[in-house]
């Protein structure tokens, strides 16, 4: 028998084998003191992240300007801008500036979050119901009257700036090329005389022309989109192949279709208020805001009462139609195809920011020459006839 030897009690007894792993944890990122939770997007400008407040537990959005951007001194002076515009302000329809976070490599700029889709998103989605455009427009309108009110112009208005939260809030965003109107100081200078700023599609004539715009531009940018959310697309067109300047050259010349084009059967005081909305000459179009929202208000209420509501979660959209008798048939699953329920009217013609050359007119058929021939045909049938009638 061998025997094995016995440890004296005092000797440890051996390790047990164990699988190491490591303990060191993922290495959180932060800017400034805000903790970085997730990327959002990216646009022209920079990377916009999610990130919490420590503290507060707050989430907000972070913009951050990208290096390449950051290279660029108008680059950098229009994003300070933007969070020096936005921090003068405080309005629901606007995003809101929370903080700003400068460092040597990047800078940063700390906005309110905003959980929900934006316009573009939405129409990317199907048609807008109709209670729901005038709602939406009721926003951005309310939005941009506050901001010129404070000498803002946001100067690139489109369905991407236009952000719809989940609890049913209307909000613009993104005044990254705003310009202060009374052009001092840095507003004055971050624009460049002779430069264009903004998106081919939604952009004014005189944004086309000159650099030099004021809020009218924006109530411009805001009625193309409105146009495209009755009409169901843009009043402009351009090919890929055609360019930008196509684009451009048609907001400064080429008179609009009317949107009862698209959609037969349009209210007509609503086609008016669009065309008028997107006039070529910035005092033909609404002068402020207010105005414009207050004339599409007026037009909501009689269609779609209600309608203030329409954006709420859970709201029912099929409750909001005239209460008067008899109701027309309604046009269904198309945007704002709405019943005419007055007589048509006749909308005046749009007239052009810089005209092209007129078109020669086709020479017509003097009126004396075209009466005696009409007269001969009717005379010639009229023996045709009679002659018919005396044979039977």
């Amino acid at each position: 028998m061998r025997l094995i030897p016995v440890p004296p009690p005092s000797t440890p007894p051996p390790p047990i084998p164990v699988m190491i792993t490591s303990t060191t944890p993922t290495r959180e990122r932060f800017i400034g003191k805000y903790r970085v939770k997730g990327e959002l997007g990216r646009g022209g400008m920079g990377t916009v992240y999610l990130a919490e407040q420590p503290g507060l537990g707050r989430e907000v959005a972070i913009k951050e300007l990208i290096q390449s951007a950051a290279t660029d001194p108008l680059a950098l002076k229009r994003f300070l801008q933007e969070a020096q515009v936005m921090a003068r302000t405080s309005h629901p329809n606007l995003v809101q500036v929370h903080d700003l976070e400068l460092t040597g490599e990047a800078n940063y700029i700390v906005l309110e979050f905003v959980r929900g889709k934006s316009l573009r998103d939405w129409l990317n989605r199907g048609p807008i119901p109709p209670p729901q455009v005038f709602a939406v427009m009721h926003g951005v309108l309310q939005a941009l009257d506050y901001a010129h009110k404070h000498a803002i112009v946001h100067r690139d208005m489109k369905p991407e700036n236009v952000l719809l939260s989940d609890d049913g809030m209307v909000k613009v965003a993104d005044f990254g090329i705003a310009r202060l109107t009374d052009d001092t100081g840095l507003g004055g200078t971050a624009t460049q005389t002779g430069t264009t700023v903004g998106t081919p599609q939604y952009m004014s004539p005189e944004q086309v022309a000159s650099s030099k715009v004021d809020g009218r531009s924006d109530l411009y940018s805001a009625g193309i989109m409105f146009y495209e959310l009755v009409a169901g697309q843009a009043p402009f067109t351009a090919n890929e192949s055609d360019g930008p300047f196509t684009l451009m050259a048609k907001h400064v010349q080429a008179p609009p279709k009317p949107p009862s084009v698209h959609r037969p059967g349009l209210d007509p005081v609503l086609e008016e208020a669009i065309l008028k909305s997107i006039s070529k000459r910035p005092e033909d179009r609404f002068q402020t805001g207010q105005e414009f929202d207050d004339a599409i208000s007026r037009i909501a209420d009689r269609i779609f009462p209600g309608w203030q509501r329409s954006l709420e979660p859970g709201a029912d959209l099929s409750k909001m139609v005239p209460g008067a008798a008899p109701q027309p048939v309604m046009m269904p699953a198309t945007p704002i195809a709405i019943a005419i329920q007055q007589p048509a009217m006749a909308v005046p013609a749009q007239a052009v920011y810089n005209p092209a050359p007129p078109v020669k007119p086709v020479v017509k058929q003097s009126a004396g020459c075209m009466g005696a021939l009409v007269g001969t045909l009717s005379l010639a049938a009229l023996v045709a006839l009679l002659a018919g009638t005396y044979l039977h």
